[in-house]
Parts: C-alpha cells; structure tokens; sequence
C-alpha cells in the first residue's frame, strides 16, 4: 500500500493514506462476433502506425487458468 501511495503522490502530492480505500474497478467488455456473443476469448495482432500490436480480449477465469500458456504464445509471436 505505500508504494501505491507513493505512486499517487506523483500526481496528487497532497493525498493521506487515509483517503486510500482498496475496491474493485474494471470492464468486462464481451466480445460480438455478426451480433452474437463470442463465447471464448480473442487474439487479434494489428498494426498502428506503424507499430504491431497484440490484444487479447475475453479473457476471464478459465482463460486466466492458462495465462502461462498464453503468454508463451505471445511470446513466440513477438520473438
């Protein structure tokens, strides 16, 4: 928690421990494929300006039980 306080003080210098309060924030955003929920998750690569980008998207708890794998995927792609 003190180095999230010391992070924050970067910004806000003059905020107290105090006013720090653990929640949960996030987006669960589904994927649609021709206007049907996509039941699993995705691995899309693109390209922005010039720059290839990987995004994987959907992933929830059982695609979290092979984030090991996953990440070696993405790893082979991008060595």
């Amino acid at each position: 928690k003190e180095f999230f306080l010391e992070q924050i003080r970067n910004y806000w210098p003059k905020i107290s421990e105090e006013m720090l309060v653990p929640d949960y924030v996030g987006l669960r955003p589904k994927i649609f494929i021709e206007n049907k929920i996509y039941s699993d998750f995705l691995i899309q690569e693109d390209a922005v300006n010039g720059t290839r980008l990987i995004s994987l998207h959907g992933i929830e708890s059982p695609g979290l039980t092979s984030s090991l794998s996953l990440a070696q995927d993405i790893s082979s792609k991008i060595n």
